[in-house]
């Protein structure tokens, strides 16, 4: 019994840049976990919010209520949606880490290429292209959407139907935004198809 109350929350720290949508995907992975009956929180920190600034979100998905509104300091799960933040902070993208941290990258390196930079030569490893994704559905390095694909596929914290749910639900009725709807479902179902375990 005490083995599963340890697992029953999931903490998760993201690394991203302002304007490519790291916050948003944070807060609709913890509303994802709400709708299936979950506890979730995400909670950004950064300064000055500036479009390409370095950003980190804490997110938590706990099976009962969550009591802490601290930041993430050993996260379980560590998604990185801009590459260049591997070469810029890396030091903070691996603090508090250990070697059951699971890392999820956005990016068109090789994996022994990551491995090498973030220096986690054993860890469990999920790449992703989300920007190409992003750049092909949008026409713009927007890879939120195709991160979170990624993010079900790869931990399981939420299911692939919750996250179109609220992706669904985020855009609403309207019929001016059924478009960009769909770009961002066909997105997050290409980031679950084709992340990939290194």
């Amino acid at each position: 019994m005490a083995v599963a109350s340890e697992k029953a929350q999931k903490e998760i720290r993201w690394h991203g840049r302002g304007g490519q949508g790291t916050v948003t995907a944070a807060k609709m992975l913890a509303s994802a976990a709400i709708i299936r009956g979950k506890y979730g929180q995400a909670m950004p920190e950064f300064g000055l919010e500036r479009s390409g600034t370095p950003v980190k979100v804490s997110t938590r998905i706990s099976d009962k209520e969550i009591h802490t509104r601290a930041p993430v300091e050993h996260p379980e799960i560590v998604i990185i949606t801009d590459p260049s933040l591997m070469f810029t902070i890396r030091d903070i993208i691996v603090k508090g880490t250990d070697e059951n941290t699971i890392f999820i990258v956005n990016t068109n390196f090789p994996p022994e290429k990551v491995r090498k930079i973030l220096g986690i030569p054993s860890n469990e490893l999920w790449i992703v292209d989300a920007s190409k994704i992003a750049m092909e559905e949008f026409g713009r390095n927007i890879p939120n959407t195709a991160v979170l694909g990624a993010v079900a596929k790869a931990t399981g914290v939420v299911d692939l139907e919750a996250l179109e749910q609220e992706i669904t639900e985020a855009f609403g009725a309207s019929s001016k935004l059924r478009a960009v709807l769909e770009q961002n479902l066909k997105a997050l179902r290409r980031g679950y198809e084709e992340v990939y375990k290194a």
